[in-house]
């Protein structure tokens, strides 16, 4: 007695032979309308000239008496019954049944949302598009849909061949190239292409996945219709939701009416948009709502008549989400940023900022992309400041460029200029843009040839700290012009180099002039596996053309100065045992040797040298100073040690511990000042050590001591503590002191910051940087942040010495994103990554 499964591979077979007999006799017979052809919806595209299937509302569907649950023989109607008696390719069925069906018991939307169906062996590992993703490429169908094969399997099979109509019932599945159709009950009009299917509808199309109880779907046009409607975007984007109904526009475009939209994985609803209609277009990456409610956990927030969203992260002109925030600064604070996608390489974002303690500002970003140029301008325009009525046209200019010239040439601009002084302490919410004292104003040309290089350069400085007075001042740079020659072997592998330089430097209260300086040098390095030897020479030449000398003082002085230098290094290594893990250890010795000629330069100009920061890595330089203005004299030895711990299974570095210390021979008399020269006969000590205490804990240490000073012997310190065992955890502890060169590069802090979940769902965050040497708060935030996959809440209140004579301020601020939706309120993620030391959104 033939069983159900041999029943089902005969059907199976004589489906495919149906459309073998039957392909050659109707192949060339001309289409007829479908008898269950709908009336088309007002909107949507007109149908095609080649077939009467139109993806709209059916007026009725086909229906069975006896629906079949396949794998049940128990409940076999009767026309399975008849196989006790006959082969299966003597069965036949009744005429399709066209009376109207009887209405589709309503399923609630969130079940149909979250039908497994949906979401079976599709993963959810992000929510939204997909990280890094900025296009949806659907597959569109090839010209020639109507030829591709067509491969049908179901329980139980008839044909009609009058109206070449073939009947399905039972576990059907169609199969067009990458496209598949599900159904326990089906007609199938080989004219048309028409598919009419009902019962535990699935459709899946390249990156989108539907289900419903009622279809009309075209196997021609891959247009269609669903009724009880789940949807499930994925592969470049995850994105979910249900709707009463559903039409399948063509390969890239949907529309669904009566609607659920989320980006929340299933069993997730945090937030969700319903709205009266909805279109999903693959094509240009983005979803069209009409008459939508956004909800939070079921509680409406939001309503508007008309939205427009990405469903990836392609550019779109339009509204992005407004920025609300207040601050004692501004007062209530409210941006609504219009984004205009002019091209695809240009595009512009209007910013207008209404701040109830100021007044209107206009706000504005230009952005331009080539293959060899990029530009970027940002400006504000604050026409009438309410709070500082004196204060006139307030505004702020940025302007940043880098392009190529051909193969050689390129070009950079960085310039950025504000109306007033006070303008960034008014409207920063920064500590690393309110302590800013100097906007710089640049312009480069840059020209590489075959082993030289060349730079032409403008260069001036906007001043905004008022404290700096007008003589003290940067000086501009109009023009720069440099010139350097890689290193070039001569002979027996001795190499030349050639630095050059001429700067005319621009000053208004102080001696200005060129300045042109020539450093030839030669050097012959011995390279080894255990080590290098590098003797070299250089000359030192500089003139000067100034204006405005001091009295008494020479205006066209000129400098020639010889300097030798000796670098030479070692590498020991052995092979040890770290807390248990097999590490190679190595100890470096270094030695370095200077002798620079010494020629009184007291009487020269500083336009752009200053004193080099102390540290193990100044201590092989040949120079104690930047810029030329001084070449310091030198005889003097450096000797340093280091020391590396290395995991020999990664190459990992556990432990680096640096130790140096300059003796001199004769003491240095090239001083930047009138300052008398220190007689001692070695330097500080200067050390730094790195080291991975634990997986989760890495350590820095900095430290400077003068063995020579009675008191203050530490002249800096600083300590860095980092707790990191996932990208969720993070606590820095850090301590530093400077005891400087001078007044103002005194500093003494303690800096605390963290990030730490409380839960599955809640982080806090934090910041407190206290000046121990003010005796007061210099920065400190602390926030929460609550959220998943697919929603992230950020609230923040922050405290900030905007100046070192003004009181503090305090804000607070809020936001919200939405994966895949957007992101209302502050940008509390860049205050966090720019004070929190790796600090990850999620």
């Amino acid at each position: 007695m033939p069983t159900l499964a041999d029943f089902k591979q005969s059907a199976r077979a004589m489906a495919l032979l149906v459309l073998a007999a039957v392909s050659a006799s109707s192949g060339a017979t001309e289409s007829s309308p479908s008898a269950t052809a709908p009336a088309p919806e007002p909107d949507s595209p007109p149908r095609s000239p080649q077939t009467a299937f139109t993806p709209s509302t059916p007026q009725h569907l086909p229906s069975v008496e006896s629906p079949l649950i396949p794998n049940r023989p128990a409940e076999r109607d009767a026309a399975l019954a008849t196989l006790k008696e006959q082969s299966a390719q003597g069965v036949t069925l009744a005429p399709p049944d066209e009376t109207p069906a009887a209405p589709v018991a309503a399923i609630p939307i969130e079940q149909r949302a979250d039908d497994r169906r949906l979401h079976l062996d599709l993963g959810w590992e992000y929510c939204g598009p997909a990280p890094g993703v900025t296009d949806t490429t659907p597959m569109s169908p090839p010209p020639d849909a109507q030829r591709l094969p067509i491969e049908i399997t179901a329980d139980l099979v008839d044909y009609d061949r009058e109206r070449d109509l073939i009947q399905l019932q039972g576990d059907i599945e169609i199969l067009q190239e990458s496209r598949r159709l599900r159904a326990d009950r089906s007609h199938y009009n080989r004219r048309t292409g028409d598919v009419n299917a009902s019962g535990g509808i699935e459709l899946d199309y390249p990156g989108l996945r539907l289900i419903g109880e009622r279809a009309d779907y075209n196997l021609e046009t891959q247009r269609g219709y669903l009724q009880q409607t789940g949807y499930r975007l994925y592969g470049q984007a995850n994105l979910r939701g249900a709707a009463s109904e559903a039409w399948l526009l063509d390969a890239e475009r949907s529309r669904y009416r009566d609607v659920l939209y989320t980006t929340c994985p299933p069993g997730n609803a945090a937030w969700s948009l319903r709205a009266h209609d909805l279109e999903l277009n693959q094509g240009t990456g983005l979803g069209v709502a009409r008459q939508a409610r956004l909800s939070l956990w079921d509680v409406p927030v939001l309503y508007t008549p008309y939205m427009s969203f990405p469903i990836d992260g392609r550019r779109r002109s339009g509204f992005l989400i407004p920025i609300i925030g207040t601050s004692e600064q501004t007062g209530f604070d409210f941006s609504l940023p219009y984004y205009w996608n002019i091209a695809p390489n240009m595009d512009a974002t209007l910013v207008p900022r209404l701040m109830s303690s100021r007044g209107l500002m206009l706000g504005g970003e230009f952005r331009y992309l080539s293959p060899r140029q990029r530009i970027e301008l940002d400006g504000e325009l604050l026409p009438h400041d309410r709070k500082d009525e004196a204060a006139g046209v307030r505004g702020a200019l940025r302007i940043t460029q880098s392009g190529r010239l051909g193969a050689r040439w390129s070009t950079a601009i960085d310039y950025a200029s504000v109306s007033d002084d006070q303008y960034l302490l008014d409207f920063g919410n920064r500590l690393d843009v309110t302590s800013v004292r100097n906007l710089i104003q640049r312009a480069d040309l840059f020209y590489g040839g075959d082993g030289w290089w060349a730079l032409g350069r403008v260069q001036q400085f906007q001043t905004v700290d008022t404290s700096i007075a007008p003589a003290n001042r940067p000086y501009g740079q109009l023009p720069h012009i440099e010139l350097n020659v890689a290193p070039s072997t001569l002979i027996s592998g001795l190499e030349y180099t050639f630095d050059g330089q001429y700067d005319y430097f621009d000053h208004n209260s102080d001696v200005h002039g060129g300045r042109l300086v020539a450093i030839p040098s030669l050097r012959w390095p011995l390279r080894r596996s255990f080590g290098h030897l590098i003797p070299r020479t250089r000359l030192y030449y500089t003139q000067y053309d100034l204006a405005d000398q001091v009295e008494g003082a020479e205006s066209q002085p000129s400098y020639l100065i010889p300097n030798v230098d000796l670098d030479g290094k070692l590498i020991f290594e052995r092979e040890t045992d770290w807390f248990g893990h097999e590490t190679l250890q190595t100890l470096e010795p270094r030695l370095y040797y200077v002798l620079t000629a010494y020629a009184d330069q007291s009487d020269n100009p500083l336009f752009d040298t200053t004193e080099l920061d102390f540290s193990f890595a100044s201590l092989f330089r040949p120079n104690r100073f930047t810029g030329y203005d001084r070449i310091s004299d030198e005889n003097r030895l450096t000797l340093g040690l280091t020391t590396r711990t290395i995991a020999n299974h990664d190459g990992d570095v556990l432990l680096r511990a640096s130790l140096g210390q300059v003796y001199y021979f004769d003491e240095p008399r090239v001083q930047l000042d009138s300052t008398e020269p220190d007689d001692d006969v070695s330097s500080s000590l200067a050390g730094e050590l790195a080291a991975r205490l634990h997986p989760d804990w890495t350590a820095q240490l900095g430290l400077q001591w003068n063995p020579h000073a009675s008191e203050n012997a530490w002249e800096k310190q600083i300590l860095q503590l980092q707790y990191a065992p996932g990208h969720e955890r993070l606590i820095n502890l850090a301590y530093r002191y400077n005891l400087g060169n001078q007044a103002s590069d005194d500093y003494e802090n303690t800096d605390i910051s963290f990030q730490m979940p409380i839960g599955s769902r809640v982080r806090v965050v934090g910041r407190w940087l206290y000046s121990l040497l003010n005796d007061e708060t210099v920065e400190a935030f602390a926030g929460l942040e609550f959220g998943q996959c697919c929603w992230r809440l950020r609230i923040l209140g922050q405290h900030l010495k905007r100046d070192a004579d003004e009181p503090a301020s305090t804000s607070v601020m809020l936001q919200l994103e939405l994966a895949g939706l957007g992101s209302f309120g502050n940008s509390i993620d860049k205050v966090l990554e720019r004070g929190i030391y790796g600090y990850q959104s999620e």
